[in-house]
């Protein structure tokens, strides 16, 4: 004859949903501990939201490395350069962007509202460098993030890929007309 009283509460293999609790991590001090961001080294974080967003999804290998840079570099900085976060061409190459992908990597961070991007510019024969803001987060001045990111839309990215294709189709173009 098969006993069906139930077993004592503190066994987790006898109940289900107290083993769901405990294998989902939910099972109170242990799992504050763990989640915790690491010791003596620096994180930043990044919400759901974003990285479940059209304009993440739908980055390009090389819009991926140069955010990633530049999330670096905000790091560095230790958040609080943000909207003057400096990264020279030579930063994103050693990155493992190559030199002829970064001004088409800028114009797609861009585009999709995660980056924005003022150009630098030669002063008194003194060269001042690109500066860039990350958009999902507050700026150095304490200004909230902008997050021109929820702005896209599947119309927009659309469009803004069918122009490059033509950007790059016409210089194609260009170039085979300049060799002849």
């Amino acid at each position: 004859m098969m006993n069906d009283t139930p077993v004592e509460e503190s066994n987790y293999n006898s109940y289900t949903s107290v083993t769901y609790l405990k294998l989902k991590g939910r099972s109170g001090k242990k799992s504050s501990k763990i989640n915790n961001p690491p010791k003596d080294q620096p994180w930043i974080w990044l919400t759901s939201e974003l990285i479940s967003s059209l304009a993440w999804r739908s980055m390009s290998i090389n819009c991926q490395k140069l955010v990633n840079r530049l999330i670096i570099e905000h790091r560095n900085h230790g958040g609080y350069e943000n909207g003057h976060l400096v990264c020279t061409y030579k930063d994103f190459v050693e990155y493992g962007l190559t030199r002829n992908n970064i001004r088409s990597a800028i114009k797609e961070a861009q585009a999709l509202g995660l980056v924005k991007h003022q150009r630098g510019e030669r002063v008194f024969a003194k060269n001042q460098p690109n500066s860039y803001t990350l958009t999902f987060y507050a700026t150095e001045n304490m200004y909230p993030p902008t997050n021109d990111w929820k702005k896209l839309t599947e119309e927009r990215l659309i469009f803004f890929r069918n122009k490059t294709k033509q950007q790059k189709k016409k210089r194609a173009e260009f170039k085979e007309r300049s060799r002849m």
